[in-house]
């Protein structure tokens, strides 16, 4: 299975996305005032819960490179997503080295990185990644996949294979591999893998 065109022509190039305070839009494109009672309605929100595999995703929002605010649903409506957190530079080169597998399974690789936007930008030129990194500098996005260390603020290493219904059907807390991403996707979402060995050629 293959990804659309759009989605391969997007993924050619590293795109750094920002999002927005508790995953909603940012500030002026919000249909709310920001008001002392919408930020107190803010504040109100409940806290997130733990994600689990079967469980759908938080549909967090993020800003594509039209500036427009989009969401998780959206996403994932075109090909099922891998979306990694807490990844090192290291990790981040393994996830581009199988970004061609990937999507050859019809998957798409979103790192999202807890650093400000113009941080998570130098690092995709830096490692020519040429697939999407959310800049998530306030944890946003990480705390709703309770991806979050609350004592330090910082990304725990994590990965969440999403379907297209938004459903968790993969993940992995506390660490990253090393390798076999792809192999990784494709277990999580029953799909035959292209990283199977082969039997050497006669």
């Amino acid at each position: 299975m293959r990804i659309t065109l759009l989605l391969a022509a997007a993924a050619t190039f590293g795109v750094v996305h920002e999002v927005g305070e508790r995953g909603s839009p940012a500030p002026g494109s919000s249909t709310l005032p920001r008001s002392p009672a919408t930020m107190q309605l803010r504040s109100l929100e409940p806290p997130a819960t733990e994600v689990c595999l079967g469980d759908l995703a938080p549909d967090f929002a993020y800003q594509g490179p039209d500036a427009r605010w989009r969401r998780l649903r959206g996403l994932v409506a075109e090909a099922p997503v891998l979306l990694i957190f807490g990844a090192n530079d290291g990790v981040l080169r393994i996830v581009e080295g199988e970004r061609e597998a990937l999507m050859d399974l019809g998957v798409i690789p979103v790192a999202i990185v807890g650093s400000r936007l113009g941080t998570a930008r130098g690092i995709v030129n830096r490692l020519e990644l040429r697939f999407a990194v959310l800049a998530d500098p306030r944890g946003v996005i990480a705390a709703q996949f309770n991806a979050l260390d609350p004592a330090s603020g910082r990304q725990l290493p994590s990965w969440f294979m999403i379907d297209a219904k938004r459903r968790v059907r993969g993940l992995g807390r506390q660490a990253l591999p090393l390798r076999g991403y792809a192999e990784l996707a494709a277990n999580a979402m029953g799909l035959p893998s292209n990283t199977a060995t082969r039997p050497a050629a006669k």
